[in-house]
């Protein structure tokens, strides 16, 4: 007990000042660059506008029409990009009365990362099904193998670290 009295508790990140909320035109360049960073990072650009879009929204929701109206594109567009957006969890549905709203919950990226953690799972599943179909006394089967035993060992270890992180975190 005396040990643990004597632990230093982890120092929490540096908060920043409060600061006044940036110009209107400021904010919408930032919001620009963000969705261009994230598309040229792997993530289609509809889908990258319509999550920093959400991302930088005070409450973390928006409906269809605000979206539409804010990024200029049609409403097929967004419900294009909140469908593949909402299948990698990165944001939910909620009805208020007649409308739906899309929203990000603040811990959006550890969702999404979970949630890409299945994909990683059948990716290891299908190439442990491989190696035992083409045998692993075989290239192509012993690759198969191996590739499955790295994916189901990094899934872990990224399963492990989003669990260290949401159980540190402030």
């Amino acid at each position: 007990a005396r040990l643990r009295a004597r632990r230093r508790a982890p120092a929490a990140p540096p908060v920043p000042p409060p600061r006044a909320a940036a110009d209107p035109q400021t904010r919408s360049d930032f919001e620009t660059r963000f969705a261009r960073m994230a598309a040229q990072t792997g993530m289609p650009s509809m889908m990258a506008r319509v999550l920093i879009c959400l991302f930088t929204a005070e409450s973390g929701s928006r409906t269809a029409a605000e979206l539409a109206a804010r990024l200029r594109v049609s409403p097929a567009s967004v419900s294009k990009a909140v469908g593949w957006l909402e299948e990698r969890g990165m944001l939910r549905r909620e009805r208020n009365g007649r409308r739906e709203h899309y929203l990000i919950e603040d811990d959006v990226w550890q969702q999404a990362w979970l949630a890409s953690m299945e994909g990683i799972a059948q990716w290891a599943g299908f190439t442990r099904q491989g190696a035992e179909l083409f045998g692993g006394d075989t290239v192509v089967g012993a690759r198969l193998l191996a590739t499955s035993h790295w994916l189901q060992h990094i899934r872990q270890d990224m399963i492990e670290a989003a669990e260290q992180w949401r159980q540190a975190a402030p």
